[in-house]
């Protein structure tokens, strides 16, 4: 793996493994922060193992999930310390076997062009052809997909095992559902882990905070805080600085699943002599189940019949 892929990995492994990831919430962060309540008596470690054990499963099952919902992403990123030039896009992200699809329908706040979301669409359309009639490639293209989901899961399964628990009390908090109640876990570098790759070795790096809804067993928020450098190959390649934070944020967004509402990370390192930062917000909206490909191509179609009617008649 190039440097380039190297770093692009860990950026993704900090995104995919929030669901375990977090620290103490940021200035200007509390306003949807309401009081913990430490509650007595606690909860035991056997039970505490027991909801984070449910919580990881139903964490794999919503990641499955993912796959067959479609979802509006509105995404700001900018340079470290440079507002100006600020990347502000709105993409409908249609999901197929191989990855997604994208469809940009706004920048900056203006929608795109009717001309150029119907070529979006006819573009979805010719993708969802191919993978109902895959050439060559397809089976590589999704062998590579599956492993990228398998390494997602091992590393989920891996965070268990990375940290120690400890019970921090029920907290309310607010999203677009209500005010809730989650039960809130401090999470600690375990020192007897022993990280099974280079990806599960940033859990040594990390302190960690989780909200949990109880009764559903599902991760409501995380928050992770790059707590010390890490550096590639002893730092002679680069190394992600201290003081990165990331949070994600889920929601029920049918009975039973709950998928991603929100994902913000700030991180800045080095790529050998070269200075890079991520500094990104997404906010996901709008989940609508599609099925699999051959449920999903008849949405795209019709979606594009539509707009060519919606033309014609005007």
């Amino acid at each position: 793996m190039d440097h380039k892929k190297r770093f692009a990995a860990l950026a993704a492994c900090l995104i995919v493994l929030a669901p375990w990831l977090c620290a103490p919430p940021a200035q200007g962060q509390a306003a949807s922060q309401g009081p913990v309540i430490t509650g007595n008596p606690a909860p035991s470690p056997e039970q505490i193992r027991t909801l984070i054990t449910r919580a990881i499963e139903n964490q794999h099952r919503d990641d499955i999930a993912l796959q067959e919902y479609e979802r509006i992403e509105h995404k700001v990123a900018h340079a470290s310390g440079n507002s100006e030039g600020a990347i502000d896009i709105t993409e409908r992200v249609l999901p197929h076997t191989t990855g997604t699809f994208k469809l940009k329908t706004a920048e900056k706040g203006v929608p795109v062009s009717e001309e150029t979301y119907r070529t979006e669409l006819q573009a979805a359309l010719t993708t969802f052809g191919l993978i109902l009639n895959p050439g060559i490639h397809y089976k590589e293209d999704v062998a590579k997909f599956e492993k990228r989901r398998h390494d997602h899961a091992e590393l989920v399964d891996e965070a268990e095992k990375a940290f120690r628990v400890t019970w921090a009390g029920w907290e309310t908090r607010s999203n677009s559902t209500g005010t809730h109640t989650y039960m809130k876990f401090l999470l600690d570098p375990n020192p007897k882990y022993e990280p099974i790759n280079r990806l599960s070795a940033v859990f040594q790096h990390m302190h960690a905070t989780i909200w949990v809804d109880e009764q559903q067993a599902q991760f409501a928020r995380a928050e992770a805080d790059v707590a010390t450098d890490i550096p590639f190959f002893g730092g002679v390649a680069g190394k992600v600085y201290h003081g990165g934070h990331v949070v994600m944020e889920q929601e029920e967004a049918a009975p039973g699943i709950w998928l991603p509402t929100l994902y913000s990370y700030d991180v800045d390192g080095r790529k050998f002599v070269f200075a890079f930062g991520i500094h990104e917000r997404t906010d996901i909206t709008r989940y609508r189940y599609i099925g699999p490909p051959a449920q999903a191509i008849a949405i795209v179609r019709n979606d594009l019949n539509n707009l060519k009617t919606v033309t014609s008649a005007r």
